[in-house]
């Protein structure tokens, strides 16, 4: 085949040189210059190690956020803060940031897709996270499923606060807090084995180089399956190098490096179906029609392989008792190669075939998503600050001022498919939902198209290729993109203000400036290219009352916005920029939050609790000719919520960590594209147009409005619990934890057989994902240097859903057992 490549194996460009090597190169010349600095050291401050936010005898308020725009404690922020301890981690056997973060309520996990990227894709309230992940109050810029082996500590901030982090943060932002150098030596390894085909090792070594100098080592290798998922594996190694310098004294320097290398299948899960009578439609697997909890619904070609390197420079010097300065730097490159399938087309057909009780009926679905893609990624920021601790006529002040810079850049390429000898498009091939077949057809294959040479897209909708001598479609359609490179840069200005009026009240005012730019040149396969741009000021500001009536007390009222211009996830999105939004404004988003941080009376218990009203506007392109929507950045959205939280010792051996979460989340305002009765023009949602509309033009989706918001549970609730057993056995210890996830709703369409007929239209096709409950247990017992544990997951074997996406639901793992060894030193 001239000028085609097939196969079904990724291609890989030239990629930038790892971090990690080129670290490890200046690493030796760091250690020597260890000496010198260590001279210049205060040998009291020996024992104290600067920057380090997790103590473990800190109390579960008193934890430092991490955050040099926020240099304060949890108990002092005003707003919902949840706190993934390391102690949690270690006890739960996590090893991702998606288990991390299971222990919060309020937080969703949707499968990449429908305009974004595979990877890490969390919701917080309902809203939007893939771009709000952050290592040390850094951007993490990358999509990637995130191991959590160098952690130290995941917080959760809740609520609109792009004061704090710029662009986004719409429900909030995730912060992970990493291992730290020490002024002491240790040495600790870990070894899980367990169902599932579960093989971990961990490995944290520290060691002290002088009287304000370390290095700490954290290492990782992971192979593993999932219980009751066929075909589906994960492959992870990786290692972070931390030195510190200048511990304990007015001047310390963290650089630390980190490499993650990723290679494993994607779990696109089970397609949700509509019984024929049903209104709500549900995962197959809900209706024991022959889909299992087990079904691999993609092909065994598939691969998700992916290298992340992070290097981190922190750098902070105390000028004097009144201003202290602070300098963070991250540079981070990711690479990833991504293969997926996904079938999540069940048409009125293939529907009739499931639940036809007919095992001679095949229930055949189709593909969807898009072709393969190679992407090249790289990010640079650096935050700079200084905090300045000044009274201001004869008040209490304390001022955070400074500057946040980065660019990101996103080169990524877009494979097609030959498809079998007759057919012409990819949902076209017969994939049965009962007894998949996990291997390619005969015929199917990958392969790199270059347009105007060996690709075609005269044929109407789509593009096509010659294989053999004979015409086949791939099924791209000639506006769709084949590769692109996409760049973004923010430049912003930030200011918080802490005035005490009182020693017990105080007020708390910020505002940020953001310049934000993105562009994005593409290229189609039909040979067309396009260069769009949008430039964006966004304006955060928030403001706060806090009452602090004793050091264990914080009552506040908060207020908030936040911004989320076009084109904010040049990495994360599959295509960042499009014509139809570049020129929207941002879409807006506002917080209300009165909220306490207490200790219980009597007792070592720290109760935390809020009521919020978060709203988010739309940003909308109206003809001013017909008065009908042209473009819409998203749905206008209201949540109203509850949070409460409960954490410390119930008594001197038993512990608890406790969250509840109510969301009332409403759709104020919702668009879709319309269908003139009788036409098959553009892509309509099953809404007939009104009066003076044409087909595919946005109208009302008036199915939507007033339900609850997709991806937002009204109700979810976590429970953390230890109890120390030394009185009856010298170092055990037992625990577990429930999960509970009220049903979610993932879709509201219109559904109609036939747009010529209005009174064939049925008013509702309600897409859901059903409640979740998990009950996890473990033991572990510790006998000198050695510890001992087994954890037990999803102790009922019942069958729960990881993840959702408004065609799909990812089954989670069956009953697993996992067994664990570990040795200090």
């Amino acid at each position: 085949m001239s000028g085609v490549r097939v196969g079904v194996v990724g291609y890989r460009k030239a990629r930038p040189m790892k971090l990690g090597l080129a670290v490890a190169v200046g690493a030796a010349s760091l250690c020597g210059a260890a000496h010198a600095a260590d001279a210049a050291a205060d040998a009291d401050a020996a024992a104290t190690v600067s920057g380090v936010t997790v103590v473990a005898e800190a109390q579960p308020l008193d934890r430092d956020t991490g955050l040099s725009v926020l240099q304060s404690t949890v108990q002092d922020t005003p707003q919902a803060i949840s706190v993934i301890t390391s102690a949690q981690l270690k006890a739960q056997g996590i090893n991702t940031l998606e288990g991390a973060l299971r222990n919060v309520p309020g937080i969703t996990i949707a499968i990449g897709e429908g305009g974004t990227l595979s990877g890490d894709q969390f919701k917080i309230r309902g809203f939007d996270a893939k771009d709000d992940v952050y290592v040390d109050g850094l951007r993490d810029f990358g999509a990637y499923t995130r191991d959590s082996f160098n952690y130290e500590e995941v917080q959760v901030l809740k609520g609109p606060s792009g004061a704090m982090f710029g662009r986004g943060t719409t429900g909030g932002a995730i912060n992970t807090i990493s291992k730290a150098p020490k002024l002491e030596d240790f040495a600790s390894v870990d070894a899980y084995v367990g169902a599932g085909d579960y093989y971990r090792a961990l490995a944290d070594i520290n060691h002290r180089l002088g009287d304000s100098s370390a290095v700490r080592l954290a290492l990782m290798g992971n192979n593993a399956g999932v219980v009751d998922r066929d075909e589906v594996y994960s492959r992870r190694w990786g290692a972070a190098l931390t030195l510190g310098f200048g511990l304990g004294t007015d001047t310390s320097l963290t650089v630390s490096a980190l490499h993650q290398h990723n290679h494993q299948r994607p779990d696109y899960g089970i397609t949700i179906v509509q019984r024929p009578g049903d209104i709500i439609a549900l995962p197959a697997s809900e209706y024991g029609v022959g889909v299992g909890r087990s079904s691999f619904l993609g092909y065994r070609n598939d691969v998700d392989r992916s290298d992340t390197d992070m290097l981190t420079v922190r750098l902070t010097h105390k000028l004097n008792d009144k201003v202290t300065l602070a300098s963070d730097t991250r540079y981070g490159v990711y690479s990833r190669y991504f293969q997926y399938s996904t079938l999540d087309q069940c048409s009125a057909a293939c529907t009739a075939a499931l639940f036809d009780n007919d095992p001679a009926t095949i229930a055949n679905g189709g593909n969807g998503g898009q072709g393969p893609y190679d992407m090249d990624a790289w990010g640079l920021q650096n935050i700079s600050t200084a905090r300045i601790d000044y009274d201001v006529g004869g008040f209490r002040n304390q001022a955070i001022v400074g500057v946040d810079l980065s660019r990101q850049s996103n080169d990524k390429l877009i494979y097609a498919y030959v498809l079998p000898v007759g057919f012409s498009t990819r949902q076209s091939i017969p994939r049965p939902l009962v007894n998949p077949d996990p291997n390619f057809p005969p015929g199917y294959a990958v392969f790199r198209a270059f347009p105007g040479r060996n690709i075609d897209c005269s044929a109407a909708g789509n593009c096509t290729t010659t294989v053999n001598g004979a015409t086949v479609f791939t099924n791209t359609a000639g506006t769709s993109i084949e590769k692109s490179q996409g760049d973004s840069t923010d430049a912003a200005v930030f200011l918080n203000d802490r005035l005490w009026l009182t020693d017990r009240l105080s007020i708390i005012g910020s505002y940020r400036l953001d310049r934000y730019t993105a562009e994005l040149d593409s290229l189609t396969f039909a040979n067309v290219a396009s260069d769009l741009k949008v430039k964006s000021t966004l304006k955060s500001p928030r403001a706060s009352l806090v009452f602090e009536p004793s050091d264990d007390q914080t009552y506040y009222l908060s207020w908030g916005k936040s911004q989320t211009p076009q084109g904010t996830s040049i990495v994360g999105a599959g295509t960042a920029l499009a014509i139809t939004t570049k020129d929207l404004q941002p879409e807006d988003s506002e917080i209300w939050e009165l909220g306490a941080k207490a200790r219980v009376p009597g007792t070592m218990l720290f109760a935390t609790a809020s009521i919020f009203d978060v709203r988010k506007d739309n940003a909308l392109q109206i003809d001013p000719a017909t008065g009908f929507l042209q473009a819409q950045s998203g749905e206008r959205q209201e949540v109203k919520g509850i949070e409460l939280g409960l954490s410390g010792r119930i008594t001197p051996a038993w512990t608890i960590s406790a969250g509840y979460t109510y969301l009332d989340a409403k759709i104020k305002e919702s668009f879709a594209n319309c269908a003139v009765p009788g036409s098959t023009a553009g892509t309509p949602a099953n809404i007939v147009c009104p009066l003076g509309a044409t087909s595919a033009m946005p109208v009302l989706n008036t199915v939507a409005v007033g339900r609850q918001v997709t991806f937002v549970p009204k109700n979810s609730a976590t429970l953390f619990t230890t109890y120390d057993l030394s009185n009856w056995l010298d170092g055990l210890s037992v625990g577990g934890d429930v999960t509970y996830q009220s049903k979610l709703p993932v879709g509201y369409t219109a559904r109609s057989v036939s747009f010529s007929d209005r009174a064939t239209l049925t008013p509702l096709k309600l897409s859901e994902v059903p409640d979740n409950v998990t009950i996890d247990a473990y033991a572990a017992y510790r006998t000198g240097r050695y510890r001992f544990a087994v954890n037990l997951y999803n102790l009922a074997d019942r069958l729960n859903y990881s993840q959702a996406f408004g065609n799909r639901a990812t089954p989670a793992a069956g009953r697993t057992v996992i067994f664990s060894v570990g040795a200090s030193f």
